[in-house]
Parts: C-alpha cells; sequence; structure tokens
C-alpha cells in the first residue's frame, strides 16, 4: 500500500436516498497524475471531498498517505494534503497576498519561506496585484488564488478539483507542465479533475467517471490502445454505452465484446500487463460490500503561535474590512437598545379618566390648602376636609389625562364610546364619611361605608390599558392614606393593606424593561452571529 498515495476500496456513499458512490475502486501512485474524468454530478467532488476527509463513506475503505484520513498521525486533513475544492472559499476581505500568507501560517510555514514560495507561485499562475482584495477578484482569478493557496506547502498529495476551468490556454498549459515537473522531481502525487477530456492526455493515468462507479483507470495511451480508438472521448462513450447495456462487469469480457473475439492473445497480454501495474480495473457493479466500523476520530489541542497569528489577523482584517459588517455590528445594537428602552417597558401615558368629584367643584380644589386636609387634635382623632382635592392631587400622573366632568351620565357616556378608558366618583361627603369609617370601622353603617369610597369604572375591552390605570390608581390610593396617616401621627399599618406579599424572586418593583433585558441582548448576539461577511 506504501506506493499508493491513495486507495480507495468498495466505496459507497449516498445522500438521502440518492446513493453517489457505487462499489468504487481507485488507486493513485506517488509521483504521478491521475485525472479524474466525468460529466458534473457524477461523485468526483464527493469522492474527494471523503479522500481529504471532510465526509466519511457509508461503506468502503479509503487509505491517503498511508493512513486513514482523519485518524491520529494521518496528517489529512492536514499539511500533507493541498485541496483545491471547485467553490471559492476565500475570505474576501483578504488581499491576494493576505490570502496565501495565511495559509501558509495555518500550516506552520515561516514568513521567509511564504515569501518564496508566493513570489514562485505568482509567476506560474499570474496572480492578481498583491494588494488586490479576493472580492473585487473576477472569477478566474480567486481560482488560481486558491489553487496558489493548495499548493504554497508543496503537500506530498495535491487535489485539484476542476483546477483549469476558465483559464487562458497559454496559463492551462503552464500549470500542466508545472505539475507534471512536480510529480517527477518531487514525487508528489495529484489528483485532478476536469470537463476537458483530452486535456487528461497530459496526465500518467485517468479514471473515467459515471454515476458514481469508476468504469476504468488506466494510463491514457493504454486505454486508446485497448479500445482502438483517437480520442478518450470515444473510449468514455464506448464504456458509458457498456454500462447502459449492463455488460460492464468484466475487463476481459469487455475486451472480447469490444473486439469480437479476434485477438484473444493480445487481450491476455493487457490484461497481465494492466495487473502488473495495479491499474486497468474496471468495476464490477453487482458486488456490494458490507458496512464497515469507523475508526474513532482523535482531536487534539495544542496552542501553535502561527496558528494563533493567522486566526487573529484573518478575524481583524475580516471585520474591520467589511464596512457592512462593522456597520451592521457596531450601529445595529445601539439602535435596537434605543427602540427597545424607547418602545418597550415604559408607563403608558396620557390615559383619558374622567373624575366626577361631588364633593368639591375644580374651581375649589385649585385653590385648598393641603396643610389643612388633615389636622390631628387628639391621640386617636383628626380633622379632615376637602380629601377630594387632597386625593386629586395626589392622582396626578404622567400616565392619567384627567377629563372633568359636572355630572356621573355625561362621564360614563364617553366612556361608553371611547372617550376616555374609565370614570372616577367621589361622593359628596367624602371627607366627612372617611372620618366616620376611620373612627367607627366596622360599625359605621352603609350610607356611610358607601360615601368614603372612590369608585371607579374602567373600560377593560383593552385589558393592558385597563389593567395598568387599575394599579396605578390602588397604588396612588395607598400613598394618599399614608400620608393621611403621617399627617395625623396615626400608625402606620392602619394604611396598609392587611395581607403582604412576599416575593421569592426579585421584587414587585421591577420594571419591564428589566424583565425583557436578557432576551433584548440574547436578539442581539444573534444577529452579531450573522454579520454579513
Amino acid at each position: 500500500m506504501a506506493e499508493y498515495a491513495v486507495q480507495v476500496k468498495s466505496a459507497y456513499k449516498s445522500y438521502g436516498s440518492k446513493q453517489i458512490l457505487k462499489n468504487l475502486n481507485m488507486r493513485v501512485q506517488r509521483g504521478s497524475i491521475y485525472g479524474l474524468l466525468g460529466a458534473s454530478g457524477c461523485g468526483k467532488t464527493t469522492l474527494l471531498s471523503c479522500i481529504v476527509g471532510r465526509k466519511k463513506l457509508d461503506s468502503g475503505d479509503v487509505w491517503v498517505l498511508g493512513g486513514v484520513p482523519g485518524t491520529e498521525n494521518s496528517g489529512v486533513p492536514g499539511c500533507r494534503v493541498g485541496y483545491m475544492p471547485q467553490d471559492i472559499n476565500l475570505v474576501g476581505e483578504f488581499t491576494v497576498k493576505g490570502a496565501i500568507s495565511y495559509f501558509g501560517r495555518i500550516l506552520d510555514m515561516t514568513d521567509e519561506l511564504i515569501e518564496e514560495r508566493f513570489k514562485s507561485l505568482k509567476k506560474l499562475l499570474d496572480l492578481p496585484p498583491d494588494d488586490r482584495m479576493i472580492k473585487n477578484c473576477s472569477g478566474g482569478q480567486q481560482r488560481r488564488v486558491s489553487f496558489a493557496a493548495a499548493m504554497v506547502h508543496k503537500p506530498e498529495l495535491l487535489i485539484l478539483d476542476e483546477p483549469t476551468v476558465g483559464l487562458d490556454p497559454v496559463l492551462r498549459d503552464s500549470i500542466w507542465n508545472y505539475l507534471v515537473e512536480i510529480s517527477q522531481k518531487e514525487n508528489t502525487a495529484i489528483v485532478i479533475t476536469t470537463h476537458y477530456i483530452e486535456e487528461a492526455k497530459q496526465a500518467n493515468y485517468v479514471g473515467l467517471m459515471r454515476e458514481g462507479r469508476l468504469l476504468a483507470e488506466d494510463s491514457p495511451e493504454r486505454l486508446l490502445n485497448l479500445f482502438r480508438c483517437d480520442t478518450l472521448e470515444d473510449v468514455f462513450l464506448i464504456l458509458c454505452m457498456r454500462q447502459e447495456e449492463g455488460q460492464l462487469s468484466d475487463l476481459e469480457y469487455n475486451i472480447d465484446e469490444h473486439q469480437n473475439g479476434g485477438l484473444q492473445s493480445a487481450e491476455s497480454a493487457s490484461s497481465i500487463a494492466l495487473s502488473e501495474m495495479g491499474h486497468g480495473s474496471l468495476d464490477i457493479l453487482t458486488k456490494k460490500s458490507p458496512p464497515i466500523k469507523r475508526n474513532k476520530q482523535i482531536g487534539t489541542f495544542s496552542l501553535n503561535k502561527n496558528h494563533l497569528k493567522a486566526l487573529m489577523a484573518k478575524n481583524y482584517l475580516q471585520y474591520f474590512r467589511n464596512t457592512a459588517g462593522l456597520v451592521f455590528n457596531l450601529i445595529f445594537p445601539i439602535i435596537e437598545m434605543l427602540a427597545f428602552l424607547s418602545a418597550i417597558g415604559g408607563d403608558v401615558k396620557n390615559i383619558g379618566l374622567g373624575i366626577v368629584n361631588d364633593e368639591y367643584p375644580l374651581s375649589a380644589c385649585n385653590h385648598y390648602n393641603r396643610m389643612n386636609t388633615a389636622i390631628p387634635y387628639s391621640i386617636a382623632e383628626c380633622n379632615f376636609t376637602e380629601l377630594s382635592c387632597r386625593f386629586l392631587e395626589d392622582v396626578r400622573d404622567p400616565m392619567i389625562h384627567e377629563v372633568y366632568y359636572e355630572d356621573f351620565e355625561s362621564a360614563v357616556n364617553d366612556a361608553s364610546h371611547g372617550k376616555i378608558i374609565g370614570v372616577l366618583h367621589i361622593s359628596q361627603n367624602f371627607s366627612e364619611s372617611y372620618k366616620d369609617r376611620l373612627v367607627k370601622g366596622g360599625d359605621a353603617d352603609d350610607g356611610t361605608l358607601d360615601s368614603s369610597q372612590i369608585k371607579v369604572w374602567l373600560d377593560m375591552s383593552n385589558r393592558q390599558i385597563g389593567a395598568t390605570l387599575k394599579f396605578k390608581l390602588l397604588s396612588k390610593f395607598v400613598d394618599f392614606q399614608r400620608g393621611l396617616t403621617k399627617d395625623c401621627r396615626l400608625p402606620k399599618k392602619l394604611a396598609e393593606i392587611p395581607i403582604h406579599f412576599n416575593y421569592e424572586y426579585g421584587s414587585d418593583q421591577e420594571t419591564y424593561t428589566v424583565y425583557m433585558t436578557p432576551g433584548v441582548l440574547l436578539t442581539i448576539m444573534f444577529f452579531m452571529g450573522t454579520t454579513p461577511r
């Protein structure tokens, strides 16, 4: 197995009910170029992803550079492999030189070595200017930068997924010459996929892939001779036709069919030669391997200065060169918090409340003296006057917009038509009745009890506003009673509600803003995590 850089045996892979790889076998020798040919959607990219350890097979075996991808000390994925994916996944905020430097540092290269490799790759691939940002490069230029990033560390295995798409023919030829050179001089194994079938003639071996199966793999010359064709495209066509007819099950059988039994000795010689090379196999389409037991992946953590430097530089540049993301991260949280604080959690304002005061008219309350409303004249008694005016003064609040009425019926009529939210009615003898009730307690007559009450009718069709106003009025009345007991030098408990509620967590004074703040902070963090990059 050591002579092979890649060996795939009986590979199966599916996405849901769709099977992508079907009993696929493949071998790539060290120091060779392996061209993987096939139409879009035949499974080439999936196969390469399994080879580099980005995806796992459903069943079958993969060995890369003598080890299983993803296991300890395999180096795959890692510095032993260079992988250029079909999709461009470079950070758009990097410059051309910055992108190469980033991958070099991730691969633990020195800055001097990165600079040396960058100069040679820039000349080879005709890279854009050093300071041009990736997002400002064309698609072809980005592919060349991605190509350079895969080759910067001179890997033992180079995997290129359609690297020459959209390139100038002259540049494509120079790239192929370079790949041939490093495969021969540096013993680098190269797997390259391409749409250009004739381009693969420069490869040492080609694999013809269709519908998740490797129909054949051998040198281009041997395949052309074997099938007596002038182009690899004709060879591919013959194999596709055999597959459609269900005849592609055995190499010797295919040769017999192709040559109509006329060259038995040539067939045997070809079969022997192919066997000696370890190549020239055609898929046996009817046999399926059992599922394999997975090797346990081992993860290790170590702090590497080069890795840390590269990642910090990437995050810094990605953040500060992305204007939209920077504005989003800095301005959006401020706007959201301002909107939240201004619109959520505050008390409603200017709720219309109709007031009918039968004890004193509005003109009299405008000139009353608060100091004269509660005058103590004995230890247990106090003289009350103009209490209705005092309460109406206490009830003033930004939440409440007082609307005064001369009679109760007019106020109720406006409330029924939605002009006001509720009606507050104070009886004619409120101050005197309040005093009698305080002195007599439970012995007070029904008339005294009735006229000592402040009656409130609320429109609860909008329950949120109605309930808010209700609790505000209750709070104001408690404050009103506390003020009276203080001025009369009476015990404070007389003004308190007899039942006390003790909260296990928090308090009843917490605002709605405090309650909502954790959710808003989580929302901000979520949106910051999805900042456009």
